[in-house]
């Protein structure tokens, strides 16, 4: 079986680079060699650097539209900090110092991503980026002249889990945040880019369609709670109740006295069992009504009812 080009963490930065370095309107290639990048022929190199770059690689080299080399990036795992990778990583760091190529190192840790779904990889690029930005060939969206919501700084375009959005330059300091002005309503959800009021919730932005998908199912639950009570089965609910009888009566022409008299004469052998777990229920009333029905007897753990069977 043939080996896989890049180890799961590099399959993870190499993924990473390629959905920032797109915004920017760059290229990315893996396992790229130093000779066919740094220019050692005829450089006055020394014949082991010149073996060395004839041998090794960059993980990761991030190119204009123009295949002009931008930058070099590495993944440095555990064993960049022991010898001989380390002795590797020095001559690397030296030939790319020399030959005036940008390199990057990243761990492990710069993977992780917060709950904004953010991570140090993607604001290293972007920073990059920033700080060149003869090479930062945007896209007319990325030219916002937007503030951040929060404190009124600079917001910059970074990717997010459900596509780009704006972010504040001061973030983690500020987590301010907003979509980009061209972001579809892919839902056609009214109130699309909105501040929805909840009451007893407050403000909520509406500008992700999932979001607002699950604001208006939850709020539409809430509303049928409210106004209907708990659903069958969330409470035990006698006969007459709220929730729909396990056994029609068959007799409706009985009294509410009647039916006390005849329930107060049956035996305790005589009550039936929960139609739920089995247990020998018990004699309960309606407390609205008064009307008798037998509730489980391992109430509340289960909220099994039945009705009581009158005579006909």
């Amino acid at each position: 079986m043939l080996k896989r080009m890049l180890n799961s963490p590099e399959r993870i930065t190499y993924a990473r680079l390629r959905e920032v370095c797109e915004l920017h309107a760059a290229e990315v290639y893996a396992k790229v060699r130093l000779a066919d990048v740094l220019p050692i022929e005829g450089s006055g190199l020394s014949k082991a650097f010149y073996e060395f770059a004839l041998q090794s690689h960059y993980d990761f080299v991030v190119t204009g539209s123009d295949q002009v080399p931008l930058f070099a990036m590495e993944f440095d795992g555990p064993q960049h900090d022991h010898s001989p990778q380390s002795e590797r990583d020095a001559k690397k760091d030296e030939l790319s110092s020399r030959f005036r190529l940008p390199l990057l190192r990243i761990r492990a840790e710069d993977l992780c991503r917060t709950e904004w779904q953010l991570d140090r990889l993607t604001e290293l690029i972007e920073q990059w980026f920033e700080d060149h930005p003869k090479l930062a060939k945007r896209d007319n969206n990325m030219q916002l002249n937007r503030k951040c919501p929060e404190c009124g700084d600079k917001m910059v375009r970074k990717p997010g889990k459900f596509g780009p959005f704006l972010s504040c330059v001061r973030y983690p300091a500020c987590t301010g945040s907003c979509e980009l002005p061209d972001r579809p309503n892919r839902f056609n959800i009214p109130g699309w880019g909105k501040v929805l009021i909840i009451p007893g919730w407050g403000k909520v932005l509406i500008t992700c369609s999932i979001c607002a998908a699950l604001v208006v199912v939850v709020v539409v639950a809430l509303l049928l709670r409210f106004q209907y009570g708990t659903p069958q089965g969330g409470g035990q609910q006698p006969p007459g109740g709220e929730t729909k009888p396990a056994v029609t009566d068959t007799r409706s022409s009985m009294t509410l006295q009647e039916k006390l008299a005849y329930v107060s004469a049956l035996k305790q052998s005589d009550y039936p069992a929960c139609p739920h777990c089995g247990t020998r229920m018990a004699l309960r009333h309606n407390g609205q009504t008064g009307k008798p029905f037998f509730g489980c007897s391992d109430y509340p753990r289960c909220r099994g009812t039945r009705d009581v069977q009158y005579p006909k």
